[in-house]
């Protein structure tokens, strides 16, 4: 089950989920979000037990940016950077890399109304001799 409400620049939602078998809650997920036009704060909180939040910002009418952290109590923590740059109306070029060492760059084209190409990569910084990094294609078509 889950709900939310929002007033304004306000959004506040939950969600929860129950399990028959044991006859009780057994996720309580929390987050709220502030949105200013440019710019949207959000916080989260799942179980308790992990806490994150983020910002997004509109830089330039050719810029986004965003950062997003988490933290496990008692436990790890994640931290990550993007950013997107369009190069025009119908490309753009988007970047990220997080606490782990993983970089992922990506390019849009527009080939025409209905039809985009997405070309990707994520390198694991950590092992760049070793093999795991991805490459990713994508035809996207719509009728």
């Amino acid at each position: 089950m889950s709900t939310s409400v929002g007033h304004g620049a306000y959004s506040l939602g939950y969600q929860t989920a129950f399990d028959s078998g044991k006859s009780a809650l057994t996720k309580h997920n929390l987050a709220l979000a502030y949105n200013a036009g440019d710019m949207i704060l959000h916080a989260t909180a799942t179980d308790s037990k992990v806490f994150g939040g983020g910002i997004y910002l509109k830089n330039s009418p050719v810029l986004e940016t965003g950062v997003t952290a988490s933290s496990a109590v008692g436990g790890s923590s994640s931290f990550g950077i993007g950013c997107k740059y369009s190069l025009g109306p119908d490309a753009s070029l988007r970047a990220k890399v997080n606490n782990a060492s993983q970089v992922g760059l990506s390019y849009q084209q527009k080939l025409r109304d209905g039809v985009t190409v997405t070309m990707s990569v994520n390198i694991d910084g950590n092992k760049l001799n070793e093999p795991g990094h991805k490459l990713g294609l994508c035809l996207e078509m719509e009728a």
